[in-house]
């Protein structure tokens, strides 16, 4: 009978084994109250609650090793085992398929699922999207859900990184948030990852920002021969929430300090300028003169990641950044954000 995760059964630099992340060695537990890494740490509580479930055990030389990767496989079996899956175990290199099998049973594993290399370190995204699946199957498994769920949280201001490795401490805190979610508790909610995952699906945060729909993300418009410009993402920001991440992009030391910063949101749209070889050579475009939101309060300047004031269409090539102005809560809120871009009239957002 199987009774650990092969791949974390490795020896230490003084010949240690290491105790399985599910399943003791020798039938010996290694209890949360002795595990030398965790206390004071933010997965602390989340640990000490998944060991004395019984599906997460430490290390023979007392710790928990919050920072070492999970594979693929350990994660399918930590959440089965999570959840209280009883599976036939296997020996084998195969020995995670009777864990998936049971996943698979639940709705949690659908026809996405392409086993691949187990053995590889379980990355945020795919994290996610089992976890969202493990809470409500008929969910599609998003990084979006999963954040909106406080399923997923960032790993600082909002920043999901859903190509990073999942961590030990992760995985567990992940596990634990699904097991109050099936429970029926209120999980707390990471607005910025929100936010963050937000722009990645749709390419704004305006939904989560504003209760509005972004429109006309991704589309082109003609700029003449050889030109043309399109809308990447429409960014909204709190200038009167000081942790707002995207506030980073404006260069405050043009914001007034008499401002009132309770009065206002930020606007931002990141435009692409493309020019080949045959557009006119005469011709120019001003960010803020033919990219420009209606209804606007204020032009900013961006300290980052801004659109070339000026595109000389003598110059060919690609201009991508964003322009951003200010307007009144009020304004936005009931009704819609919309721009001019070079001459047409756009809602980018109803």
């Amino acid at each position: 009978m199987k009774k650990t995760f092969t791949s974390l059964q490795k020896l230490t630099a003084a010949g240690i084994v290491a105790v399985a992340i599910t399943g003791a060695v020798a039938g010996t537990s290694y209890s949360s109250a002795h595990f030398s890494d965790i206390s004071g740490q933010w997965f602390e509580q989340s640990v000490k609650d998944a060991a004395a479930k019984g599906y997460v055990d430490g290390f023979e030389d007392g710790t928990f090793r919050p920072n070492e990767p999970v594979t693929r496989a350990q994660f399918m079996k930590l959440v089965a085992a999570g959840i209280g899956k009883k599976v036939e175990t296997v020996e084998g290199n195969a020995w995670y398929m009777p864990y998936i099998k049971a996943l698979r049973e639940e709705g949690i594993v659908d026809e996405r699922f392409s086993p691949g290399d187990m053995n590889q370190p379980m990355v945020r995204a795919e994290m996610a999207m089992y976890a969202v699946k493990a809470v409500d199957p008929e969910l599609k498994g998003t990084l979006l859900e999963a954040t909106e769920r406080g399923i997923v949280q960032g790993v600082g201001n909002g920043e999901l990184e859903p190509m990073g490795h999942t961590t030990r401490a992760q995985a567990v805190t992940i596990i634990e948030r699904i097991l109050d979610a099936r429970e029926g508790k209120e999980l707390e909610v990471d607005k910025y990852a929100v936010s963050r995952a937000e722009i990645e699906k749709t390419g704004s945060n305006v939904n989560s920002m504003l209760g509005l729909q972004p429109q006309n993300i991704g589309q082109t418009w003609s700029l003449g021969q050889g030109a043309s410009v399109t809308l990447n993402q429409v960014i909204v920001a709190d200038p009167s929430d000081e942790n707002d991440p995207y506030m980073a992009l404006i260069d405050k030391s043009w914001w007034p300090e008499h401002a009132d910063k309770n009065r206002d949101f930020v606007v931002m749209a990141n435009f692409t300028i493309t020019v080949d070889e045959s557009a006119e050579k005469d011709v120019r475009i001003y960010g803020n003169q033919h990219l420009t939101l209606y209804d606007m309060t204020g032009i900013l300047l961006l300290d980052k990641e801004g659109l070339d004031r000026v595109v000389n269409f003598s110059r060919p090539g690609t201009y991508s950044g964003f322009v951003a102005y200010t307007i009144k809560r009020d304004l936005v809120q009931d009704y819609r954000i919309t721009f001019n871009v070079v001459g047409n009239r756009v809602i980018v957002a109803d």
